[in-house]
């Protein structure tokens, strides 16, 4: 999915005369992420849930879902 969405973004930038090199990360790097991801997730989950604040649970539960998101990414590349 990601080198679709920058094969995408390659056309757009070309259209518009745009230079950018756009980031292709390796499979390494996105289980880096994903972890991170999940561990700040669950402590904004868990930070916002003891403090009844909304806000935290609903940006912990964001980067939970980012670290699923990356995960299938994982998953499909292999």
């Amino acid at each position: 999915m990601l080198s679709e969405i920058n094969s995408t973004l390659n056309k757009v930038n070309d259209s518009l005369n745009v230079h950018v090199n756009l980031p292709n990360p390796n499979s390494e790097r996105l289980a880096k992420a994903s972890a991170i991801n999940l561990l700040l997730g669950t402590t904004a989950i868990c930070y916002g849930l003891m403090m009844k604040k909304k806000s935290y649970c609903l940006m912990g539960g964001i980067s939970v879902l980012s670290a699923w998101f990356l995960n299938e990414e994982i998953d499909s590349t292999n």
